[in-house]
């Protein structure tokens, strides 16, 4: 544990899903939006602001003065409603299914609710279809239900809402639990089915695999905070379908009122709302859009029609402190509660020091968010003058950039100064906090005989590009008495795992700032001294636990605690306080307790949430969780197979879930865990050994590595393990030079592949290949559950001499798809070009050792060409105990690989899956070696050809002839399930393979037709 101490640091990071401005930090950036609007009229929409417009919703200003309903409300910062809930069903890398309906089920108890929504959608085109569907989720919202099937409503021109959505009178008494979900649908579907909670990689494995016999899968994964994706299988041609998705969620705190925000999609041509809510816990239910309710029994009911485009907004005015509680018949009683404690204030001394701001320049501040955190930074700097002497800002997204080489003095000219300069950043880009952490550190160094730093965390901690673990990204940022604070602003796209994760292992906390109103106070909230929390207890609960597990806790935090046992109205909690020798106990009183089924999952949730944190220790157990109280997260998805004998066939089987969470208390599961991995938890070594040990039984892999090998990796030093940040900055960084319609673009943040290829390849040709690189990462920012763009991505890093970059990108898809042996060979390529050689050369025995499908056709033969290769030019780099081990190796790869040198060698591999890519290599002699003629007269040889991606395909050349050689690609045939496919491939071409003359060439091109044949290089011999 770290000593507290006096220390801040101001980190800014802009990745929430919300629109707000203030003049002072707004103008010159919505001048610059006004530009790009007037310049270029062909462009997409760009939001813009008046003067005293405060807020932009749905694309439609609404301004302060007319928003007078309530004027003594406190408001929430106006969320953006671009990306919550919207949804659509992608069928290629271009095409997209109309969206036709919407009906929403809500059921809201005190703090907490229930969606269910109802999504029809219309394939309309003569194909069966493989598609993706993509719904942005608000913040904290976790899915518990996925079904799917074929309406039966009958095709044609006009669907109107009475052939879709159920009555009034039976919307009412619809019941969300999973259980009574499909048997209210029976009646209008033809077959659905109901998704399982089923292992993450068995999921997945099993979905790939049942695809590929053309029955009826879906698959709904964990892709990033906030996003799910649900594939789909098959959509029948000229038919209505219906997705039904789950979700619960916490409603936002705005001081004594509790808000729920439901914004519906302006392209949805119909959208109904029900809402039943619990009368409860607050003096009034406040929904404008709404009619009078129906009220029965302590509930209301809303229905809100034609609700396309609009946001409902549910307000539960003068909420008690109030709590949850509910039986789950399998494993008993739960109670939760979100309160805030009355904890004792004790200021801290008010020594002079200096702050930094790392301020996220990120694609997904772009541009409303990035003025509400500039908004919270003028306020920290201004309320805190006397504290912070000085500052320091870093703006980053891949790259992480200094405003000033050197700290300079908080004055407001200062102040204003730097916001000016923010404005005229470029908000695009992926997010690698890491990096901005790491960048930080030479000033938190040096302080020059300031006695305090001070660190504020403000971001959404939705890391898209770097290190990701949580683990890893607070242990490599080891600053003594460094404390991180964060704040949760309610808005939709925050990783607050991240967030809680970084600011509890370095002594901090995360306060709320859920609007304006709440600036001041967060502002200085780090100011007050902070209590350890020793324990919470309450007559008759257990096993409690509380979200992000803070270690210390703030005078005005609020805390999300759940555990286990039957509360009633008045009981109390009590939280036991440490500060030095004093000890305190605060109790609380929850007034009103509300009996509700969602209880259950409120515990199940943060329960499960903390138990994956802890490598392979918990993993069986956090499996059980997941799958009882069905999270869907790092180690659960939902799998729909069509039969009971398909699950069979994948090994997927009925455990006791129920006795495994009945008969292991979450907190000593943790508790036991923290022992056993103190010295382990964000080591890279272990880490990868965790992963290694599970490769074992995953799906497709079977992996079984010589114990020798294992014993000299646990012998390495950590530092093989990691691939070092490296922070190669733009040529510019500055919305100058852009083009309107790029810019334009970028605030919609809907982003277009070949729009933002075409800006990268203008960039690579005028500025340079990081300034291409990053705003290709634009697109894993905007899609970062898609593995194939990462794909793509990383292929372009390698291309561009950046192959530390392309780690990450790889190392992310491993994590997802282990069953893929091409992903393991990029990341021992990225980390052999990167110079962390121990690194690769585990990477290249993992991709040896596994027992990999066969449609890979012959990858241990390619894999061995680039193993050798490393072997014969390296090996004398690599830790004495891996000497030994590659020397032993190198003839077994000899013999699989076949040649020892070669004149030429060409490799070929591709980013899609269910792919045909051919490699043609044309010799002098006129003689084309190919898939249909593999060997040729001067000795070329191919390998054998793969036909459902990724490859790859090698041809081998050991004496050449002199001439020319060409060197081409076909896209023979891409997914036969998506309706148009875009493939990268990377090629390389090697020439004297294993001599000292040896040079190497990479290329990288797109494919977008089938049949289309491209050539990648020519050269003489």
């Amino acid at each position: 544990m770290r000593a507290r101490a006096h220390i801040e640091i101001l980190v800014v990071a802009i990745t929430a899903l919300s629109l707000f401005s203030c003049k002072s930090a707004a103008d010159a950036r919505f001048q610059n939006a006004a530009e790009a609007k007037r310049d270029d009229a062909a462009g997409a929409e760009y939001p813009m602001m008046e003067a005293d417009e405060i807020a932009l919703q749905d694309g439609v200003a609404l301004d302060k003065a007319k928003d007078k309903k309530k004027p003594d409300a406190k408001k929430t910062w106006k969320r953006s409603t671009i990306d919550a809930h919207s949804a659509k069903i992608s069928i290629g890398d271009r095409d997209d299914l109309p969206v036709r309906g919407m009906q929403v089920f809500t059921r809201v108890d005190g703090f907490r609710a229930r969606v269910l929504i109802d999504f029809y959608f219309v394939n309309d085109r003569d194909g069966q279809y493989e598609g993706t569907f993509k719904m942005r989720l608000p913040d904290g919202a976790t899915p518990y239900y996925l079904a799917f099937g074929q309406s039966k409503v009958v095709l044609h021109d006009d669907l109107p809402p009475d052939q879709l959505f159920e009555a009034p009178e039976v919307a009412r008494k619809h019941d969300l639990a999973p259980d009574k979900i499909l048997t209210q649908r029976a009646a209008d579907m033809i077959d659905p089915i109901q998704a399982r909670m089923v292992p993450k990689q068995q999921a997945q494995r099993a979905y790939k695999d049942t695809v590929r016999r053309a029955v009826d899968p879906a698959l709904m994964e964990w892709a990033g905070p906030g996003v799910f994706n649900a594939r789909l299988f098959p959509i029948a041609p000229k038919a209505v379908h219906r997705v039904v998705v789950g979700y619960d969620m916490n409603l936002t705190r705005i001081g004594d009122d509790l808000e729920l925000l439901l914004p519906i999609p302006a392209d949805i041509p119909e959208a109904t709302v029900n809402l039943d809510v619990s009368e409860a816990a607050s003096k009034t239910i406040d929904l404008p859009l709404a009619p009078t309710p129906l009220r029965d029994s302590g509930r209301s009911y809303y229905r809100v029609e034609k609700a396309s485009g609009k946001v409902i907004n549910l307000r539960l005015t003068q909420a008690t402190n109030h709590a949850l509680t509910g039986l789950d018949t399998k494993t008993g009683d739960f109670f939760a509660a979100r309160i805030a404690p009355e904890i004792p204030v004790k200021k801290q001394p008010d020594t002079p020091g200096d702050a930094i701001l790392l301020v996220d320049k990120s694609l997904s501040s772009n541009p409303d968010k990035f003025n509400v955190w500039l908004t919270l930074a003028r306020a920290l700097l201004d309320e805190n003058r006397p504290q912070i002497k000085r500052f320091g800002v870093i703006l980053f997204d891949i790259e992480a950039r200094a405003w000033k080489k050197q700290l300079v003095e908080n004055t407001p000219e200062n102040v204003e100064a730097f916001i000016a300069y923010a404005n005229t950043m470029s908000l695009e880009g992926a997010t690698n906090i890491a990096n901005a952490l790491d960048a930080s550190t030479d000033w938190l160094a040096n302080n020059e005989g300031h006695n305090t730093r001070h660190l504020f965390l403000l971001s959404d901690g939705a890391v898209t590009w770097g290190e990701s673990d949580a683990w890893a990204v607070s242990t490599a940022f080891d600053q003594e008495n460094i404390s991180i604070f964060s704040y949760n602003t309610g808005m939709s796209g925050s990783n607050k795992r991240m967030l809680e994760h970084l600011t509890r292992e370095t002594g901090g906390a995360v306060f709320s700032v859920v609007g304006e109103d709440e600036i001041k106070t967060a502002a200085t909230a780090h100011r007050k001294s902070p209590w350890l929390l020793r324990s919470v207890s309450g007559e008759g609960i257990q096993d409690v636990i509380i979200a992000g597990r803070p270690r210390y806790v703030y005078p005005g935090q609020r805390l999300f605690v759940t555990g286990r046992g039957k509360i009633a109205d008045d009981a109390k909690l009590t939280f036991t306080l440490e500060a030095g020798a004093t000890r305190k106990e605060v109790t609380v009183t929850l007034e009103e307790v509300i009996d509700t089924p969602l209880t259950r999952r409120a515990y199940g949730q943060i329960a499960t949430e903390q138990l994956e944190e802890f490598l392979g220790s918990t993993r069986p157990l956090a499996g059980a969780y997941a799958r009882h109280f069905r999270v869907v997260g790092k180690t659960t998805s939902l799998l729909m197979l069509e039969t009971e004998e398909d699950y069979k066939q994948h090994n997927i089987v009925p455990t006791d879930d129920a006795r495994a969470v009945s008969e292991n208390l979450t907190t000593i599961l943790i508790a036991n865990a923290l022992d056993q991995l103190a010295m382990k938890l964000g080591d890279p070594r272990a880490a990868l050994l965790d992963q290694i040990e599970t490769l074992k039984t995953a799906p497709g892999v079977m992996l079984e590595l010589p114990p020798e090998l294992v014993g000299i990796i646990s012998s390495l030093d950590k530092r093989a393990f990691v691939v070092p940040n490296s922070n190669p900055l733009a040529q510019s960084a500055s919305t100058d030079g852009i083009p309107a319609s790029v810019l334009s673009h970028l605030a919609t943040r809907k982003l277009d592949y070949d729009i933002m290829s075409v800006e990268a390849a203008r960039r690579s040709r005028d500025l340079g290949k990081i300034d291409a690189l990053r705003a290709l990462s634009s697109l894993v920012e905007a899609s970062p559950g898609d593995l194939v763009l990462a794909r793509d991505v990383g292929y372009s890093a390698i291309e561009f001499g950046m192959p530390e970059q392309a780690y990450y990108l790889f190392r992310n898809v491993s994590t997802r798809r282990p069953d893929e042996p091409e992903t393991w060979r990029s990341m021992a390529a990225s980390a052999q070009a990167a110079g962390q050689l121990d690194l690769a050369t585990i990477y290249y025995e993992i991709a040896l050792a596994g027992r990999w499908d066969s449609r890979f056709g012959e990858f241990r033969k390619i894999l061995a060409a680039d193993y050798l290769r490393m072997i014969k030019n390296h090996s004398a780099k690599l830790d004495t105990s891996l000497q030994a081990w590659v020397k032993k190796r190198q003839p077994q790869l000899q013999q699989i690989f076949g040649v020892s040198s070669a004149d030429v060698v060409v490799t070929i591999t591709w980013n899609t899956d269910g792919t045909d890519v051919d490699l043609h290599v044309i010799e002098p002699t006129g003689e084309e070696c190919y898939y249909s003629h593999p060997r040729t007269r001067i000795g070329g040889q191919l390998t054998q050809d793969v036909t459902q991606g990724y490859g790859p395909e090698m041809y081998v050349l050991p004496k050449a002839k002199r001439g020319k050689y060409t060197v081409r690609a076909k896209y023979f045939s891409s997914d036969r399930n998506r309706a148009s496919a875009r493939t990268k491939v990377h090629a390389t071409i090697i020439r004297g393979y294993g001599t000292p003359s040896e040079t190497v060439e990479q290329r990288v091109i797109s494919l977008e037709d089938n049949k289309e044949m491209h050539d990648l290089l020519s050269f003489k011999i």
